[in-house]
């Protein structure tokens, strides 16, 4: 995928130790879901987390690299979730300096094109109720509100969610 001059890539477990770090620039979003910085273990983390019934194959994260190379964004996304022709965007993070300027909108485009590719239909995702920027985000992108979820623990909070999704726009679609 690229994204402007950026290049994105499938990152693997062996990524670990730069996704923390991005984890570790983004701990005002770790301060706002799960009321502490992010774990030591956060990125480690990310790599297993799957909901029920999904599989490591079905787990795909993106990472967004700067010309030279540097980690500057993530997308972890679930193939065939929450049905088969759909994904669901678990987590997309930029680091601070980065945002605001068009890139997350960029690299959500460039995913959207990939996952089309690979025959989605929709993209889901939740957002926290308290995250009004990210809800922003995703609603001028063109996501809408198709329920609230019950609460969830996350760390030390308890957040309600809003749980959006996008109809992909395909390849011929896009060519029309």
């Amino acid at each position: 995928m690229k994204v402007a001059a950026y290049m994105a890539k499938k990152l693997d477990p062996s990524d670990a130790k730069i996704l923390q770090q991005l984890f570790e620039q983004c701990t005002d979003y770790a301060m706002m879901t799960d009321g502490h910085p992010p774990l030591s273990s956060a990125a480690a983390d990310e790599f297993l987390a799957l909901p029920e019934g999904k599989t490591i194959e079905d787990k795909f994260i993106f990472g967004l690299f700067t010309p030279d190379n540097s980690l500057v964004g993530m997308l972890e996304s679930i193939r065939d979730y929450p049905d088969t022709k759909s994904w669901w965007i678990g987590l997309m993070m930029l680091a601070p300096e980065h945002r605001g300027k068009g890139l997350g909108s960029q690299f959500y485009q460039a995913y959207e094109s990939w996952v089309a590719q690979q025959e989605a239909q929709s993209v889901f995702l939740a957002v926290l109720e308290e995250n009004q920027p990210g809800f922003a985000f995703w609603k001028k992108l063109g996501f809408e509100v198709i329920r609230l979820a019950p609460p969830q623990q996350f760390g030390n909070k308890v957040h309600q969610r809003y749980v959006l999704r996008r109809q992909v726009i395909s390849i011929h679609q896009h060519q029309a």
